[in-house]
């Protein structure tokens, strides 16, 4: 286990600073500095928490010699192509170059029917495109069995039925209104029976939500609203994306390793 003065060596060294100028900063003699390296001496307590904020780290930090990183976290609007950026600058890592990478980036920026990928049948994918990158982490006997998913394939129909899609469109317009099956037929332009049935579908996977309303009459109607919304950027846009992908798809590869 290092000594506190062999961790003020460490911590000194990794900052390019030579004894004299932290003593100069601490405002100590670079004798004491030397004394307190060598052990033959320890700093004050008081002079403890100095020596931490000259290297920018607790005290905690200190007596482990860990520096934590201090790099200002993005704003949530740029977190998305931060990382978009790091899942390419790992991707492309081997390439050696920050040429290389630029490369890549500036390929798939400039040319929507580009895209990149990494596959291995142990450990999974990396997909990128234009628009989106992406990480697949399972292994082969898991994304095979993927193929034979009932509740995987009946969420896929539920995607593809065009009323559902309209009506989850409208919601996303109209985020402050609520609607009862006959509005929002005559809104989408589909029957009302389609739209029971797409709401229904809806409610199941909690991208929509219904109210039961009595009226002063006694008669019973159904209110809807939106809800899940957060689901579309998070999954559905994405696969959607990835659908559109391969419905027409090109091998158009910006590098590709297998």
């Amino acid at each position: 286990m290092c000594s506190i003065g062999e961790k003020i060596a460490k911590l000194r060294k990794d900052s390019n600073m030579t004894q004299e100028e932290l003593a100069s900063i601490i405002g100590v003699s670079s004798q004491s500095i030397s004394k307190w390296e060598n052990n033959v001496t320890m700093p004050d307590i008081l002079l403890l928490p100095i020596i931490a904020g000259v290297f920018e780290i607790t005290l905690d930090e200190l007596f482990s010699i860990e520096k934590n990183s201090r790099e200002a976290s993005a704003p949530i609007e740029e977190t998305p192509l931060a990382v978009y950026d790091a899942i390419l600058d790992t991707m492309w890592a081997w390439d050696g170059t920050v040429a290389g990478i630029d490369h890549i980036k500036n390929n798939l920026s400039n040319n929507p029917e580009l895209h990149t990928g990494f596959v291995s049948v142990k450990c999974g994918s990396v997909y990128a495109d234009k628009n989106m990158a992406l990480t697949y982490i399972a292994d082969n006997e898991t994304s095979t069995m993927l193929l034979s998913n009932e509740n995987a394939a009946d969420f896929l129909k539920f995607l593809a039925n065009t009323n559902v899609r309209k009506i989850l469109k409208y919601q996303l317009e109209n985020l402050s209104t609520s609607y009862t099956v006959s509005s929002v037929s005559v809104k989408c332009g589909i029957k009302e029976k389609d739209a029971k049935e797409a709401l229904e579908w809806m409610i199941k996977y909690s991208l929509s939500r219904k109210q039961e309303l009595e009226m002063d009459t006694g008669e019973r109607i159904n209110i809807y609203s939106h809800c899940g919304d957060h689901k579309l950027p998070l999954l559905i846009y994405p696969l959607i994306s990835l659908a559109e992908k391969l419905s027409d798809f090109k091998e158009n590869w910006c590098g590709l390793r297998s």
